[in-house]
């Protein structure tokens, strides 16, 4: 600190006047009076300075000279890489490449159980399905990639599910898309499963499914006309919509996730929720009934806690309270009671419950989005 001191009470006492620069503006810019040619030697004075303002000056301890340059460069990268992680677009790259990093290392592939991998954004799947509703659906691209190039081709290789990395509520466009492809999961037998939106419960965040006192009273008003059809219709069966997201790494740091290139440490506020990095809970999903496929042949052990259920290994992060205690954020975002997790499969979704104080969570049933009748 004491040279950084020092550097700065030199780089305010730097002047230039007479150099060979000062010369060449005065010649370009030509002053002709004292104050102008005054106004020109300040300019130059004042250039100098926030040029060598990054600069360092090294005093007798070369060694504690080098280590707190390379800090203060520490320093000023944690800054900009917190900015780039905790940017809204990044995390959700983020969160679908390690959503889909977890589906595949948890998955035991072989000649019977293969992951196939389609690079589609969710606009562009909508306006392709778009395109071809009405008498025209079975005449999409994805109809002829999933059914009549694999299902109803002899020999080929049917799909035995199609995990989308979106998430939906009960707007217009996003239950015209899911409409669409009920049709053409029903229509290979292959079901579709992605993530719910808290949106489609009028949230901001997961963390607010505490609040409301009944969740079956939202989807009763003129607001989910349209969302109240589409679980009514037989295609709905092949419809899955999990939640809420799982945690989907630690955060960077010494004692967490250690960063080998330069001293990282993610800043995560007091655990601030926005700050973590999450997966769709579709993958987890996903990765159960790979698991349930492997082991059986079939994917009927996917649900419960010892039967098939069971999400094991979740990143787990602890931070101190301000009481001086620690804490453990909630890998699933926020966890679920017994009596909330029933309301949510009776209204169609796939909650996943976190056991408290654990790297545990499960899917304690794997309702489809329709309506039981």
């Amino acid at each position: 600190m004491a040279d950084m001191q020092e550097q700065a009470s030199q780089l305010s006492g730097v002047t230039l006047e007479g150099d060979d620069f000062t010369s060449l503006l005065q010649k370009e810019f030509k002053p002709k009076t004292e104050e102008a040619k005054s106004a020109v030697e300040q300019a130059v004075q004042t250039l100098a300075q926030q040029a060598l303002a990054g600069t360092a000056v090294i005093g007798q301890d070369v060694v504690k000279t080098i280590e707190a340059m390379v800090a203060e460069l520490d320093r000023k990268l944690t800054e900009q890489i917190n900015l780039i992680l905790h940017h809204e677009d990044f995390q959700k790259l983020e969160g679908a490449w390690r959503g889909l990093h977890y589906l595949v290392n948890n998955t035991e592939t072989d000649e019977m159980l293969k992951i196939r991998v389609m690079n589609i954004t969710k606009k562009e799947l909508h306006k392709t399905l778009k395109r071809y509703k009405g008498t025209a659906w079975d005449q999409s691209p994805l109809f002829k990639r999933i059914y009549e190039e694999e299902y109803g081709q002899f020999g080929g290789e049917p799909f035995g599910c199609l995990v989308g990395d979106y998430y939906f509520d009960q707007s217009p466009p996003d239950v015209e898309l899911l409409g669409e492809m009920a049709k053409v999961s029903a229509a290979a037998h292959c079901p579709f499963i992605a993530g719910a939106s808290p949106t489609v419960m009028q949230m901001d965040s997961w963390q607010e499914l505490a609040n409301p006192r009944d969740l079956t009273k939202i989807f009763l008003t003129p607001e989910y006309a349209a969302w109240r059809s589409l679980r009514e219709s037989d295609d709905a069966r092949y419809l899955g919509l999990a939640m809420p997201r799982f945690l989907a790494r630690q955060p960077y740091g010494a004692r967490t996730n250690p960063v080998d290139e330069f001293d990282f440490e993610e800043d995560t506020g007091a655990a601030d929720h926005s700050k973590y990095a999450w997966a769709n809970a579709a993958y987890a999903m996903a990765t159960n009934i790979n698991r349930s496929f492997k082991m059986y042949g079939w994917c009927s052990r996917i649900r419960g806690i010892e039967s098939g259920g069971a999400v094991e290994g979740l990143p787990v992060h602890t931070f101190p309270t301000d009481d001086g205690g620690v804490d453990m954020k909630c890998p699933t975002e926020i966890a679920i009671s017994d009596r909330r997790e029933a309301e949510l499969a009776k209204n169609g979704f796939m909650p996943l419950i976190h056991r408290k104080n654990s790297d545990f969570a499960a899917f304690i049933g794997a309702q489809s989005l329709q309506k039981p009748f």
